[in-house]
């Protein structure tokens, strides 16, 4: 008689894939005397920590190009020297004066890849109107401003080995029970046999 094997019970892992985010706000001061500087002039905020990488924001009051000097713009570059690339998604914004999520001057939320540069600036962030912002009191009071930044970085994906157990590929809040009581039923039972076979050993 011929018997039939099984095929061998396939190995198994996992990637996961997650996210880690920061919020950094600039305040600038002194609105009007930034316009002193020409074009392609820039000022740099301090370095910060956000999503787990020093940054910094590069701001300049007359744009980077001396033909467009009615708009100023911010850029966000990486203030770390890092080994391999960085996934970065950001956007800019203004913060109104009385706070709340900002309305009117908002930028689109963009993905780089950092160290890289873009024709040889920082990447693109928030341009603003110089003419629109200084008709906008519940944004720039007092001289100045305040700017955010929202941050999400790519880290670096988990992989984990399951050999000898199933992947379970459901989502559902009901599978998730249903396996953590097999889990806990299964822990339940190793216990057992561990006790069954102390008390055998000893003799009770």
């Amino acid at each position: 008689m011929v018997s039939m094997k099984l095929p061998p019970q396939p190995t198994r892992s996992t990637i996961t894939a997650t996210t880690s985010a920061g919020t950094h706000e600039l305040k600038g001061e002194g609105y009007s005397v930034t316009k002193l500087l020409v074009a392609g002039e820039h000022i740099e905020s301090s370095k910060f920590r956000a999503a787990g990488h020093d940054f910094q924001i590069c701001y300049y009051p007359h744009r980077y190009q001396k033909k467009d000097c009615n708009a100023s713009i911010s850029f966000l570059k990486m203030a770390e020297a890092v080994a391999s690339n960085v996934r970065v998604e950001f956007r800019f914004s203004l913060v109104s004066r009385h706070g709340g999520e900002p309305a009117r001057f908002a930028g689109q939320r963009r993905v780089v890849t950092f160290p890289d540069k873009h024709d040889g600036v920082e990447y693109w962030g928030l341009e603003i109107s110089k003419k629109e912002l200084e008709q906008s009191p519940e944004y720039l009071w007092d001289d100045s401003f305040v700017l955010r930044c929202e941050i999400t970085v790519v880290d670096k994906p988990v992989v984990k080995s399951h050999d000898g157990l199933a992947v379970c590929r459901c989502k559902d809040d009901l599978c998730k029970r249903r396996h953590l009581r097999n889990t806990a039923d299964r822990a339940s039972w190793v216990k057992d046999v561990v006790v069954k076979h102390f008390l055998r050993c000893v003799g009770i």
